[in-house]
């Protein structure tokens, strides 16, 4: 939709404009908040991020009353930024830890066992993963920590999403290998 086809729409009924709008650039919106806030933010975040995109769109056009061309770059800028802060705010929000809450629980020794052996075998996992080379590492880490889909991974490492996919099970083989010469108890299923 360009800024021309809007007015002509917003002229008659800004109501039909802004619902046309918000039609149009839906799925847009949403795949840009997606990607930012996929990590960190539950589905109301996100649905909370795409209202918040829409209202900033809605006032900037009252306030300035156009833009010249598509706008779909406008609308991608926006729609970007704001997640961005919402993401900021998610994860400022999830390294808090309050005194008032009830929840919170002094760790007695068990769990501090139990964190203490997490801790190092993420470290003994990190350290692996990174003993494998690239792209194997690149490919693991990427699907397993920023959980990216094989084409995703593919169109970065310039390769085949089958091509991504066979590295990929190859290098659990040879991850499950060296954690089991670690020390590590590895069956089916635990990496």
């Amino acid at each position: 939709m360009t800024d021309n086809e809007y007015k002509k729409i917003y002229a008659k009924d800004p109501g039909a404009a802004q619902k046309t709008l918000f039609n149009e650039y839906l799925s847009y919106v949403y795949a840009i908040v997606y990607n930012k806030l996929r990590s960190c933010g539950s589905r109301e975040d996100m649905e909370e991020c795409v209202g918040d995109v829409f209202s900033a769109v809605f006032i900037s056009y009252d306030r300035n009353g156009c833009f010249d061309g598509d706008m779909k770059g406008f609308i991608g800028t926006i729609a970007s930024r704001t997640a961005i802060q919402m993401y900021r705010r998610l994860v400022r929000r999830s390294d808090t830890v309050y005194i008032e809450d009830e929840t919170t629980e002094i760790a007695d020794s068990q769990q501090v066992e139990n964190i203490t052996e997490r801790s190092d075998m993420r470290s003994t996992l990190l350290r692996l993963i990174n003993s494998l080379g690239e792209p194997d590492s690149d490919i693991i880490i990427q699907k397993y920590y920023y959980n990216m889909n094989s084409n995703e991974i593919a169109g970065k490492h310039s390769m085949s999403p089958e091509a991504v996919r066979m590295r990929c099970s190859r290098a659990l083989k040879k991850l499950r290998d060296l954690l089991t010469k670690e020390g590590y108890d590895m069956k089916e299923g635990n990496i």
